[in-house]
């Protein structure tokens, strides 16, 4: 498949789209810099059977550090809820910012269930690890304060982008990136992306799977590392994009408003998240007991959920629960 056969790029007045499977993640809700309005838009135009929320759907951190929740999130709240109850069915991946939601781990609310990782089953069988992430981020495991800290530095650089592109667009020049920057060209961000997807690469091999579809280091991405495709949904916060599979089991990378380090064309009257009262920090974070990785993925692997499994003729030995 070639390049243009893997990116698609999607305007909010290009027709709808009708797909088998959606991806999305990385929203962070509780911060001003998430882009609520053009994921709402997003929304409104796909229609599609699995639609999956790939962790950090709201931001635990910084919500925990200082309130800031506008109505347009309740918004896309209520609209989730919708396509739930229009024979979509969710699936809630937990990440590491919202890991208060993994005390629901296991749970279905309707046609919402929750869950740590999955096994999703594409329309042409083959298997896709699901999963956010930060399991295969060092930091998580290991420093839980240098990961707030982190996370605490990438909000102080969309600040300091915010400001930037509102000068940038007064001069009559077009979008710009510093963070996707930083990810594309900085020597030690390479080295950890690399060794982050060769992580999880080698997660999905373990599971048996063809691939794995992942969000948390908001870097969209689909390429094949030694065998396994790599597909990560991105985020939206910058890129805004997400991953859909048709219904012949193709999956494709969807650019929503693209606005990446190569690109500087931006919509007119683009959504601005510096409008509106101020209420993002780094901070404190949750105090949520971590619990150990290796047990985790020991449990989640005697039971792995399985989506999308259509064919009623698995082998006996799949001990996989189907929804």
């Amino acid at each position: 498949m070639t390049d243009n056969q893997q990116h698609l790029d999607l305007n909010v007045d290009d027709e709808p789209l009708v797909c088998r499977s959606v991806w999305i993640s990385d929203v962070h809700l509780g911060t001003r810099h998430c882009r609520v309005e053009e994921l709402l838009d997003f929304l409104k135009m796909v229609d599609c059977k699995y639609l999956y929320i790939v962790g950090d759907l709201i931001d635990g951190w910084e919500l925990r550090f200082r309130w800031f929740w506008r109505d347009d999130y309740n918004t896309l709240i209520q609209k989730l809820l919708r396509k739930s109850r229009k024979e979509t069915k969710v699936i809630y991946i937990t990440g590491n910012h919202d890991e208060f939601v993994e005390q629901f781990i296991g749970m279905r609310f309707g046609s919402v269930t929750v869950a740590r990782e999955v096994m999703h089953i594409g329309a042409d069988g083959k298997k896709y690890l699901v999963i956010h992430g930060h399991q295969a981020d060092g930091l998580t495991h290991f420093n839980h304060l240098l990961e707030k800290l982190g996370s605490h530095l990438y909000n102080w650089i969309l600040d300091f982008n915010l400001y930037f592109n509102r000068l940038r667009r007064a001069l009559g020049f077009g979008y710009w990136s510093l963070a996707a920057y930083l990810k594309f060209k900085a020597k030690s961000a390479v080295k950890f992306v690399t060794e982050y997807e060769d992580t999880l690469a080698s997660m999905a091999r373990k599971q048996d799977a063809q691939g794995v579809i992942c969000g948390h280091i908001h870097r969209a991405e689909m390429k094949t590392i030694d065998g396994v495709e790599y597909l990560n949904c991105g985020d939206w916060v910058e890129s805004c994009t997400a991953l859909v599979e048709d219904f012949d089991g193709k999956i494709k990378l969807i650019h929503f408003h693209e606005n990446d380090v190569l690109r500087s064309g931006r919509r007119a009257g683009a959504h601005d998240p510096g409008h509106g009262r101020q209420g993002n920090g780094g901070g404190r974070g949750t105090q949520n007991r971590r619990r150990d990785p290796r047990r985790e993925l020991a449990a989640a692997r005697t039971r792995l959920l399985r989506v999308g499994d259509e064919d009623t003729r698995r082998p006996a030995t799949d001990t996989g629960v189907q929804i």
